[in-house]
């Protein structure tokens, strides 16, 4: 127990959830921790209480590509396509003001967390929310992975905690359990990278994900397997039989850039104005610098292969940035190969 013995009940944090919108809940106790986790330094500096694991739908029935003739568009991947990180927060404020109005806790007792340095997705097995998939996302019943993990610790207890539970080797080794997945191998065969090979265990330097937001030249066959992107790979959720019927979506706009976004228009853009055009959204991230982004619109143009956006690619070829350079050089060269208006 802890010192202040404030107990909370599951049911009635499970219902303030489910009244913000989240599908799914689960609770595990930082003293129930494997000890690998709890001497993570973020969980360390928490103390004794508990983590309120949850999860937000970004699925949304929609067009996978606005293109029209003669304005090619650059795909955007559907969990980038609202900043769903940032109203899962919005959410979790509302659960977190009603916690401190109905137990006293201070504004600084009660830590949010959603894409943080905490491990989330072992905190989500842990848990019992949801299990490993072969492609390393977590997998939820009725969820599948649409969706976007977030949580709120609070300083108590959890009484009337009924999560699944799953072993210390089950939740600390995503290569050696799939409870889901069985024999099904869906995810590793759709990748275009060929980064899953081994079940469970992500090869970064090949996933179109993972590279995406990195400021380094691709390889050929990485900037042909790019297609139309311009940001996010969900080729291995595409194919996912949990996905196929995900259930409920997440209403918002918050940080919309919908499906996908003009090349016309991108490429058209100064730096100021393309930092401008994803302000709030998704993409606009600290850790995803903007050049990778133009980077990825020039590669998206090249796989395009349409004459309308020769001039555009073409007054990039000059930058004195050598990713933008050789990524528009590329991209031109793939383009004088076209025949007019061909798409491929």
């Amino acid at each position: 127990m802890l010192p202040s013995r404030i107990e909370l009940q599951a049911a009635e944090l499970e219902a303030l959830l489910r009244e913000q919108g989240f599908g799914a809940a689960a609770f595990v106790p930082s003293a129930g921790l494997p000890r690998a986790f709890s001497r993570h330094p973020e969980i360390a500096a928490l103390g004794e209480g508990t983590f309120l694991i949850t999860a937000l739908s970004c699925h949304r029935e929609e067009p996978e590509d606005l293109s029209e003739p003669g304005n090619p568009h650059a795909l955007i991947a559907p969990f980038a396509r609202r900043n769903y990180y940032a109203e899962a927060v919005v959410r979790l404020k509302s659960v977190a003001r009603a916690l401190r109005n109905t137990c006293g806790f201070s504004k600084q007792a009660l830590r949010i967390f959603c894409n943080s340095r905490l491990p989330e997705k072992a905190l989500a097995v842990l848990s019992g929310l949801g299990s490993y998939g072969k492609n390393t996302l977590i997998l939820i019943p009725g969820m599948g992975s649409l969706f976007v993990i977030a949580g709120l610790f609070v300083p108590a207890t959890v009484i009337g905690n009924s999560s699944p539970r799953l072993t210390t080797d089950q939740a600390g080794a995503a290569d050696s359990r799939f409870p889901l997945c069985g024999s099904c191998r869906a995810c590793q065969d759709a990748c275009p990278a060929d980064a899953l090979s081994e079940a469970g265990r992500l090869d970064d330097s090949r996933c179109l994900q993972a590279l995406c937001t990195e400021p380094l030249q691709f390889s050929e066959s990485h900037r042909r397997a790019w297609a139309f992107r311009l940001y996010g790979c969900q080729s291995c959720q595409d194919v996912c039989p949990y996905n196929r019927n995900p259930g409920a979506e997440t209403a918002t706009r918050r940080g919309e850039l919908g499906p996908s976004l003009s090349l016309k228009h991108l490429l058209s853009l100064s730096p100021e104005q393309f930092k401008e055009c994803i302000r709030g959204s998704a993409l606009a991230r600290s850790w995803i610098p903007p050049r990778t982004l133009l980077r990825n619109a020039l590669l998206a143009a090249g796989n395009r292969r349409d004459p309308v956006l020769r001039d555009l690619v073409a007054g990039h070829v000059s930058s004195p940035d050598p990713l933008v350079a050789q990524a528009a050089a590329w991209a031109l060269t793939r383009i004088g190969d076209a025949a007019p208006g061909v798409q491929t």
